[in-house]
């Protein structure tokens, strides 16, 4: 991969959140990470015949695992022209036999040629300025009896107005500070198939760095960089970026959803929830 132009210290700083992410390639992944995606896939039947798009993709993490995991074909987007070259590089270098395609496409405006059976939209659709707008455009995408995999983080008490700050300045976003029940509202016209509520554990400061070191050093080897000042740049960004979703988990839980579209019941419900 070549060199980008003009990679300085000053460069990384000015990168908006998901711009940095594509260009050292951060697998930015989903709550729960293969876990998650291994239940999306037991629970929703996914398989080789299965037409996923996944959300708002930056890098490819999901659709990637999942098309190898299952042998799905399909397609994925995301803003970042960034992120969509990574997720191209992604798939050619740890997925080369998967039939997957990935753009860059605004999700409100996003169409396809055939509709899917499945969308993953994770954790992302609290990066939409209307959640509930997207929601409805991925559905307009479904199939009848299609799923929606979503992964959606809440918290179990209030956050913080220090942390919520920070949160801010370090993701160009506010964090969700919703509680879970405010967080389902947004599926309530979905049949829920699967469900389980999760915790979060905190990583260790070890744990944080060696993922750091690992990210960053395949990051400069695959731009070419050697300026340590580049690097150290970059190291401590993305150190930030960690340190940061680190110090929400206290105050966060995550479910792990598969949701139903069916025409003949949407948008009701007929089934009690627990």
């Amino acid at each position: 991969m070549k060199k980008e132009l003009s990679i300085t210290p000053e460069y990384i700083k000015g990168l908006s959140y998901t711009d940095f992410v594509g260009l050292i390639n951060q697998w930015n992944v989903l709550p729960g990470s293969h876990v998650t995606l291994s239940k999306w896939a037991c629970f929703s039947g996914l398989n080789k015949n299965s037409r996923l798009l996944e959300v708002a993709c930056t890098t490819g993490f999901s659709s990637r695992e999942l098309a190898l995991l299952s042998g799905c074909s399909g397609e994925g987007f995301d803003l970042s022209e960034k992120s969509i070259k990574m997720a191209v590089y992604n798939k050619e270098q740890y997925a080369p036999k998967i039939d997957f395609s990935y753009s860059v496409a605004d999700g409100y405006k996003y169409k396809s040629d055939k509709p899917f059976t499945h969308i993953a939209v994770g954790a992302s659709l609290g990066f939409f300025p209307d959640p509930a707008k997207m929601l409805e455009r991925c559905i307009s995408m479904l199939k009848d009896g299609g799923y929606i995999l979503a992964s959606p983080f809440y918290v179990t008490k209030p956050l913080p107005q220090t942390l919520m700050k920070r949160a801010q300045k370090v993701f160009n976003i506010t964090p969700t500070g919703i509680p879970y029940k405010e967080i389902m509202k947004s599926y309530n016209k979905l049949e829920v198939i699967f469900e389980e509520r999760n915790s979060l554990v905190q990583e260790t400061e070890g744990e944080l760095n060696y993922y750091c070191k690992c990210t960053i050093d395949r990051a400069c080897k695959m731009l070419d960089i050697a300026d340590e000042k580049v690097y150290e740049a970059m190291y401590k960004r993305l150190y930030e970026v960690k340190k940061m979703s680190n110090d929400l988990r206290p105050y966060q839980m995550y479910s792990v959803l598969v949701l139903r579209y069916r025409k003949a019941v949407y948008p009701n419900r007929f089934v009690e929830l627990f």
